[in-house]
């Protein structure tokens, strides 16, 4: 079994947006030649989230509406005090900012629908996701005069 760590670079556009970054996770599970094990996506971010759902543009809208909604920008919130995006924290907490996913064959196994999706709540911004992935890797093939 080995760790192997990397990240992906995400910029954002607007202030909130969701951003579906499973192809370019999958690219990593790819060029790092992992196998089987977990694979941990990680938002290192406080005003910024980690979900999986369906990509469906209505579907990320929505999510963003509801965002707004509980989590009210401009609100009475203490910390916009200091900073006026406490709506963002408040909904980096109760969203979440890493899942796991577990790795078989060296795919993800994600359902039909569901997409790995990166959830912006204080853009625009240069963000990034850290990837960890545990697990069997292929063996490196030598190359040819080493």
């Amino acid at each position: 079994m080995e760790i192997v760590r990397g990240s992906i670079n995400i910029r954002t556009e607007s202030q909130f947006e969701v951003i579906d970054i499973t192809s370019k996770v999958a690219e990593w599970l790819r060029s790092i030649g992992a196998e089987d094990g977990l694979l941990v996506v990680y938002a290192p971010h406080t005003t910024a989230a980690i979900t999986i759902n369906e990509p469906e543009s209505g579907l990320r809208q929505d999510i963003v509406d509801v965002i707004k909604e509980y989590f009210r920008p401009g609100g009475s919130w203490r910390h916009n005090l200091i900073d006026d995006n406490a709506h963002a924290h408040l909904a980096a907490s109760f969203m979440g900012n890493s899942r796991v996913i577990p790795v078989a064959g060296g795919s993800m196994t994600l359902g039909t629908w569901q997409a790995i999706m990166f959830v912006e709540m204080d853009g625009p911004r240069q963000r990034r996701a850290e990837l960890l992935f545990i697990g069997g890797r292929k063996p490196k093939v030598p190359t040819q005069g080493a």
